[in-house]
């Protein structure tokens, strides 16, 4: 007699829209989000994960359930999957940031929506599917422990579609309630730690010699950063993560963290303007520090990808030629700029709703690239031209070149990072070019 063949799950991340920075950018990362939900689900499934950005989907699956984590952008393509499978008699669930913050628009789109983290809430709707008994919310009350959360599924992954498949999470939670920024939104202030041990053992069994680890900010428990960086020293690996600009007074720190092999730090500078700033929730960030902050992390070999926001309230035209004089004087070996995206749930987006300022809710220009309010300081189109100007001068050559003076510590994180990042600006720039003379 055979055995009875177990329920299949088909997880899936959706692609990046094609007219989006993103969706031109070859490195990729793995949804450890995912990973994560795929790891606590019970052995009497059978699990498989697609990420569309690498491979396609197999619209005919014969699986039983389809899962998705939805990011904003990504939520035309996840609802256009989900109606598809639905129409092919599928269960479809969501969850993720976005569907958290638009439950009523995801659901008709899927069968149950999973608000806030999913870990707990995950167990209690496959219990209720085995059942046949689902509902159409499952709401996770508060914020999940981490202490049970085992190793991620890292075996689903097809590891060459990806520049390293180590990513990890120790943290959750950012003391910062930044205006613009969806962590606190969604994972709260509160700080929350998985188990030291449990995290080292994983790390260590990690195949990858660059280890990114995503925890928002590293250093949002001092005293457990440092046992942390304790725990990892004499690992055979490099690592980076975030961490405020702050961590540049803090000497001890940094050289526990270069002693354990961190090479690159991703710093939230966002914006060269106080009042900005003090807008932002982010009066930490002191402009007249910045360079001897940055300089004192750099020299112990850490690099800085340096985050950044334009379109601020307090922004006018001149912010371009700020941000890359500041950038290129500062040496930064890698640098994101954005611009200011009002994601549905954060404290930007009520203002700029409450002012009147939001022009569009096509989920697919929430990209980060695109401008989708009324800034203050100058009109949409100058918002947006600027800031592809900006872009395509920082990813210059002569940009790239003047800032590799630092690239020789991290030559194999950030020379790729600062190449993939010219080629994907130089495809997107060359796509806008064709849609405005098609």
């Amino acid at each position: 007699m055979s055995k009875p063949t177990k329920p299949r799950i088909l997880f899936i991340f959706p692609r990046w829209p094609n007219r989006t920075l993103w969706g031109h950018f070859k490195y990729k990362f793995p949804a450890l989000g995912l990973l994560t939900i795929a790891a606590i689900t019970p052995p009497e499934y059978d699990i498989e994960l697609v990420d569309e950005n690498c491979e396609p989907v197999p619209m005919d699956s014969d699986a039983d359930i389809i899962a998705f984590s939805v990011m904003t952008p990504l939520a035309h393509r996840a609802y256009a999957l989900g109606d598809h499978f639905r129409a092919r008699g599928k269960t479809v669930v969501m969850g993720g940031v976005h569907v958290s913050c638009e439950p009523e628009e995801a659901l008709g789109h899927c069968d149950s929506v999973i608000i806030g983290e999913g870990e707990t809430a995950w167990l209690a709707w496959l219990e209720d599917y085995a059942a046949g008994t689902l509902k159409k919310r499952y709401c996770t009350e508060g914020f999940s422990t981490l202490e049970a959360i085992p190793p991620a599924r890292r075996d689903l992954l097809k590891k060459k579609n990806y520049i390293t498949s180590g990513t990890i999470q120790l943290t959750r939670g950012c003391p910062h309630d930044c205006e613009y920024c969806t962590v606190t939104a969604f994972f709260g202030r509160r700080f929350r730690m998985r188990p030291l041990e449990a995290f080292v053992r994983e790390y260590q069994q990690l195949e990858d010699r660059f280890i990114f680890i995503v925890d928002d900010n590293i250093m949002s428990n001092r005293k457990a950063a440092m046992e942390l960086f304790a725990s990892l020293r004499g690992t055979p690996k490099w690592w980076g993560s975030q961490a405020p600009i702050t961590v540049g007074d803090d000497d001890e720190a940094l050289r526990a963290m270069a002693a354990c092999g961190c090479k690159s730090l991703f710093i939230g500078f966002e914006s060269l303007d106080p009042d900005n700033l003090a807008k932002m929730g982010k009066k930490f960030v002191e402009v007249d520090k910045n360079i001897e902050r940055i300089q004192r992390i750099q020299s112990h070999g850490i690099g800085i990808q340096g985050s950044f926001i334009v379109g601020y309230d307090f922004d006018t035209p001149a912010v371009f030629d700020q941000m890359y004089t500041f950038i290129d004087q500062a040496r930064l070996e890698a640098f994101l700029v954005s611009v200011l995206t009002p994601f549905p749930g954060i404290r930007v987006t009520k203002r700029l709703e409450a002012e009147g300022r939001i022009l569009t809710r096509d989920w697919s220009k929430y990209d980060m690239n695109t401008v989708v309010y009324r800034p203050v300081g100058f009109t949409p189109d100058e918002l947006q031209e600027g800031y592809y100007a900006l872009n395509k001068a920082l990813y210059s050559l002569r940009s790239i070149v003047r800032r590799s003076v630092n690239f020789k510590k991290n030559m194999a994180i950030f020379v790729p990072q600062n190449m993939g990042f010219r080629a994907a600006w130089k495809s997107l720039l060359r796509e806008k070019q064709r849609d405005e003379r098609a």
